[in-house]
């Protein structure tokens, strides 16, 4: 599979297949995860920023998962309202996003219900302050490493939140208040529900700043 295919295949999954991956699969899978660069400006391939939790759904501790993970969208929630207040249902305010997060906490989180997998990576905070920039860096390994799998993968929506919940860190053994957190939800996609993404032929939007040959 070459970059361009690689590319037209990456759109999320969200609808899975019942097939279990295998462990040696999701071991690959956060290997290469785990080789994605650090932004710093020194070497870090030494030092173990990076964490790893897999999460079978259906299980106790995917289920304690899910309750933390919503109590925690819901805290966020209040916060946003409590913070703009009424002008959070403005045109310019924050409420479309406030409704999905309370759709959340009334319905749950699908990815617990429809992966059979979820692939928490928590990356310990330092200076200066690029863990978000990391963390993106190895779920865009953890991603095409899935897809040259036959996987499919989708962002799990508010684990963010959970970089500030000690309910989760006891889940997961760490000291809490150090650590950003990204999750995804991992799977085969359903052979009849999902489709592989089309080319729509878009190109991406570029000004290149220099002369280039041929160009007036």
């Amino acid at each position: 599979m070459d970059m361009q295919q690689c590319g037209s295949v990456c759109s999320p999954v969200h609808v899975f297949s019942d097939r279990m991956v295998p462990e040696d699969v999701i071991s690959a899978v956060v290997k290469a995860a785990d080789a994605a660069p650090f932004p710093y400006p020194q070497p870090m391939r030494d030092v173990h920023l990076r964490k790893f939790f897999v999460f079978k759904t259906g299980t106790v501790p995917c289920t304690q998962l899910e309750t933390i993970l919503i109590h925690a969208i819901e805290r966020s929630c209040e916060e946003l309202i409590a913070f703009f207040g009424w002008r959070a249902y403005t045109p310019e305010g924050p409420g479309s996003f406030i409704q999905l997060l309370q759709n959340f906490v009334q319905t749950g989180i699908s990815s617990f219900r429809t992966a059979p997998c979820i692939v928490l990576i928590t990356e310990e905070r330092r200076f200066p302050p690029v863990e978000q920039e990391s963390l993106a860096f190895a779920v865009s390994h953890l991603w095409m490493a899935a897809v040259s799998f036959g996987l499919g993968a989708h962002l799990v929506p508010g684990v963010s939140y959970l970089s500030r919940r000690s309910e989760f860190f006891q889940l997961v053994h760490l000291p809490p208040g150090k650590y950003a957190v990204m999750g995804v939800a991992l799977g085969y996609p359903h052979d009849d529900l999902e489709r592989g993404a089309e080319d729509t032929g878009r190109e991406p939007d570029v000004t290149w700043l220099y002369d280039r040959p041929g160009q007036t």
